[in-house]
């Protein structure tokens, strides 16, 4: 009798536990290809534990029991994976580093002021890919001083912020279609401080005195008054040339 293997993956980036997360971005870290990686990551996220392999042939443990696999098998099923080539459309990250816990993944009850300090950091990594940005970045993302990162927790911290930029992209499309323009654009650090500071004055209405009440805002509530402003000065735009 024929035993039928059933095996349940991920879904999305959302669906991994920091294990896996690990798994996946120690893979990352490494020069496989991406159908690799998937293949891999089917192994492992659907429980199968390679016990030895004959040419194009693996046999797989699962559950006490033994099958086999072909490459093409492999490869045709790690379809259900293909997700792992995207950047996550909802913000993950590694709960902890050492001993120290991530802020939420979302950034709600992170600062204004923290919020552009990150993102300056990050748009000077896709500049320069100084990994010592990244470690930077950790140092906010999980509130202490002295935060040492691996590899993985490299590619981590990068995929983490990431998706929190996708994220804010969908979220405050008026906004971020002011401030960033296209996805391929890169600003000077002299345009990351004119736009910093734009967005504090905006916020401030010109009022220097109320800088410091803006920087310590909670970052969503300050995206949510830019969209807002930005959204009010693209409908102006339309009456002006109607």
């Amino acid at each position: 009798m024929k035993h039928i293997l059933n095996i349940s993956l991920p879904k999305s980036w959302s669906e991994l536990s920091d294990t896996q997360l690990r798994y996946v971005f120690r893979l990352f870290s490494k020069d496989y290809s991406l159908s690799q990686i998937k293949g891999l990551c089917l192994l492992k996220l659907g429980g199968l534990q390679v016990v030895s392999r004959h040419g194009g042939v693996y046999l797989v443990r699962c559950n006490g029991k033994v099958f086999p696999l072909t490459s093409l098998q492999i490869t045709e099923a790690s379809v259900a994976l293909a997700w792992l080539a995207d950047v996550p459309s909802y913000p993950v990250r590694l709960s902890r580093i050492g001993f120290h816990r991530a802020v939420r993944a979302d950034l709600q009850d992170v600062s204004f002021e923290d919020y552009l300090c990150l993102d300056n950091l990050y748009q000077g990594y896709l500049q320069t890919e100084r990994k010592a940005l990244l470690w930077d970045m950790a140092k906010i993302l999980y509130r202490y001083k002295y935060i040492r990162l691996n590899p993985i927790e490299e590619i981590s911290i990068f995929y983490w912020f990431t998706s929190v930029k996708k994220m804010f992209a969908n979220m405050f499309r008026h906004f971020y279609k002011s401030v960033e323009g296209s996805e391929a654009y890169l600003p000077s650090m002299q345009q990351l401080q004119d736009s910093m500071n734009t967005q504090i004055r905006a916020l401030t209405g010109g009022d220097i005195t109320k800088e410091r009440e803006v920087l310590a805002m909670d970052c969503w509530r300050a995206l949510v008054e830019l969209e807002a402003k930005a959204k009010d000065y693209d409908e102006l735009k339309k009456i002006s040339k109607s």
